[in-house]
């Protein structure tokens, strides 16, 4: 896509979202915040597992990640879902995120 923002707006500009879009019409895009609600406390996190993260979504286009130590935050993810798949975006927002959380023993 290339989108240079920056330009856009020093150009007072705006970019062709009909074309960006055009054949996308039944896609949703995503961003999704991984807030720590797993009741555990960063200390006690050895490792998330951004891999089988990825894997539960059919186009994750970003994962961000944070470290739990420095943010309250796991990361991001930058999803494109198809409309008929949302139960993919019900499932993570609904998760405690503890399947993809490793425990420190």
């Amino acid at each position: 896509m290339g989108l240079n923002s920056y330009k856009y707006y020093f150009e007072n500009s705006r970019p062709d979202w009909d074309a960006i879009y055009k054949g996308k019409e039944n896609k949703l895009f995503s961003i999704i915040v991984l807030d720590n609600n797993s009741g555990l406390k960063p200390t006690d996190i050895a490792r998330f597992d951004y891999e089988a993260l990825a894997a539960d979504f059919e186009n994750p286009v970003l994962i961000r990640p944070l470290d739990i130590n420095k943010y309250p935050l796991f990361g991001f993810v930058f999803a494109e879902t198809n409309e008929n798949n949302k139960q993919e975006l019900y499932n993570i927002l609904s998760s405690d995120l503890r399947k993809y959380i490793s425990v420190l023993e």
